[in-house]
């Protein structure tokens, strides 16, 4: 490992400054180590451009969670040359899903020492960040509540013959040596979902304390990896970075990081009626209950920063309500009531399972976007009540009717996927409405299909049975169509259903064209349903389809 770093280092200091020869760093840990809480990003203001540093810490995670969730695993996949490792804050007492005993703590260490070894990589410990606690019986002095996990790193480190990183008892000197006044300057001010509580947050770090801590890092990083001298600065690049999260009007993150705990009462804090966007960023993590955007929160974005790992979660059906149910909307996760919405890198789920009606989103909003998000449930998973939508690159899976309601949406190269069954659409389009859903270039999957065909018993593995249709009209005048789309095994040959209504087969709009794959059997398809020409299918547009009267483009502003 020494001398591939070595070997990379000559190749800068000689001119060779491509990603491939830099030395590559990996910061790994909780918030006290990301960018816009901790010490990261001013960590990286000390990496001269022989180096390069990824920062996958985040916040809320304890040794054992981190792993749990995967996230050391992708750390890994970097391929870095040195991993910087720090925990301790979420496995202390009192953290429901985080906390550790302190043999699982030092279990978890000695893994990540051992699994960064094994994949070529040189691990560096650093003891936790301290919270400043101050001893009410020693004015001036801090008493840390993680000192015993502090000690647990030393005693690793000095075992496995591990470089160290002693930032906890550097942060105690230097918080002592200023006092309790001036380290309020980089305290960051303790906000309860959006409100300023009046008092400070002794763990993170805010903009002026970036530099200040990565500064304590650094230089016990020249002692403990000396071979690394040359890639670290003096001075800092930019004495005062700016953290990205600080681009967007909110920031959710349950750790209490962000300007909020929860979504709504980030969505709460947007302006009435704006004509200018108001960007949320939803940190990873499960946000469990209903989810309201009013119809006064126009322009509002949720970007998250994982798909799957940031999740608005909720768990009951149409038939279920608690306290904090809207009854308005029994069942139903996110109900988006306001014009020009957008959802980015978001999971949307119910979890209710095979028990009715369950949504996991509702929009009833006008000129609203999806992208990247994932849309999961049952029955009814997805309802596009009114308006126009655009979906792009997302993916949407149920059983019965999942995708439903009387809107013009578009569906763009998204993964449409059949639970066990079932019906994929129920449109309700008005009779003078033009376009109803469009799938364009989508991908058709299904379960694994547990049935069989009986007649077939004869056969070692008895052929699957379709099980799975395009959609049936929920309104008479329903109109969904399939274009360039791969259909899996699952899709029946009929294709289309007429929701045990005959007389639905005269007004329904049912269109297919150039559909490929298995489900593909257009000789097959009922004779009420239609193969569009080539003509017709190449003015079904995402432009034509969505214009409307202000002409609307997806990802432009509305006139």
């Amino acid at each position: 490992m020494k001398k591939i770093a070595l070997f990379a280092l000559l190749l800068t200091l000689a001119g060779f400054s491509s990603l491939a020869d830099k030395i590559k760093i990996v910061l790994v840990g909780d918030s006290t180590v990301t960018d816009n809480a901790g010490w990261g990003l001013g960590f990286k203001q000390f990496l001269t451009e022989g180096a390069v540093c990824t920062n996958v810490s985040q916040g809320g995670r304890s040794s054992e969670s981190f792993r749990r969730e995967g996230r050391w695993t992708n750390a890994l996949a970097l391929k870095a040359d040195y991993y910087l490792i720090q925990f301790g804050h979420n496995n202390e007492p009192g953290k429901p899903g985080r906390s550790t005993d302190m043999p699982t703590f030092v279990s978890n260490m000695v893994s990540y020492v051992a699994e960064a070894r094994a994949g070529g990589a040189k691990p560096v410990l650093v003891t936790p960040l301290t919270r400043r606690q101050w001893d009410r019986e020693h004015p001036g002095k801090i008493k840390s509540s993680l000192a015993p996990y502090a000690a647990e790193v030393r005693k690793i480190a000095a075992e496995k013959h591990v470089p160290l990183v002693d930032l906890q008892a550097r942060s105690i000197e230097l918080c002592e040596s200023l006092g309790p006044e001036k380290c309020l300057e980089f305290s960051p001010p303790k906000v309860v979902d959006g409100t300023n509580t009046g008092g400070f947050d002794g763990t993170h770090l805010n903009a002026r304390g970036h530099v200040l801590f990565a500064r304590l890092v650094v230089n016990e990083l020249r002692q403990a990896c000396p071979e690394l001298a040359p890639v670290l600065r003096a001075e800092p690049a930019d004495a005062n970075p700016v953290a990205k999260e600080s681009k967007y009007d909110a920031v959710v993150s349950a750790d209490g990081s962000g300007t909020h705990t929860t979504v709504s009462a980030a969505i709460a804090a947007a302006p009435d009626n704006s004509a200018k966007p108001f960007t949320v960023l939803i940190k990873p993590g499960k946000y469990e209950g209903q989810i309201i955007v009013p119809a006064g929160k126009r322009h509002l974005r949720l970007i998250g920063e994982e798909t799957e790992n940031t999740i608005l979660t909720y768990g009951l059906n149409v038939q279920e309500t608690n306290a904090a149910t809207d009854r308005r909307f029994k069942g139903t996760g996110v109900i988006v009531l306001a014009d020009d919405f957008h959802a980015e890198n978001l999971t949307f789920e119910n979890t209710s399972g095979d028990h009715g009606q369950a949504l996991a989103l509702r929009s009833d909003g006008d000129r609203e976007t999806l992208k990247h998000c994932h849309l999961l449930g049952w029955q009814d998973t997805l309802m596009v009540n009114n308006g126009r939508l655009y979906f792009t690159n997302c993916y949407i899976e149920g059983r019965v009717d999942f995708i439903y309601g009387s809107a013009t949406a578009v569906f763009d190269h998204c993964e449409i996927h059949s639970k066990n069954g079932g019906h994929i659409t129920a449109a309700n389009t008005p009779p003078n409405q033009e376009y109803g859903f469009v799938f364009m270039g989508c991908k058709l999957t299904g379960d694994p299909a547990p049935w069989v065909n009986p007649t077939n018993t004869t056969l070692a593995t008895p052929a699957k049975t379709p099980f799975a249709d395009l959609g049936r009209p929920w309104r008479p005048y329903a109109s969904v169509t399939y274009l360039n789309c791969e259909m899996g095994d699952h899709i029946k040959p009929a294709g289309w259903n007429n929701w045990r209504n005959p007389t639905n087969e005269l007004t329904a709009r049912f269109a297919e064209f150039n559909s490929t794959g298995p489900g593909a059997n257009p000789e097959a398809r009922v004779k009420w349903a239609r193969q569009l020409t080539s003509d017709e299918a190449g003015r079904l547009t995402v432009e034509n389809i969505l214009r409307g009267s202000d002409g609307w483009k997806p990802g432009q502003p509305a006139k």
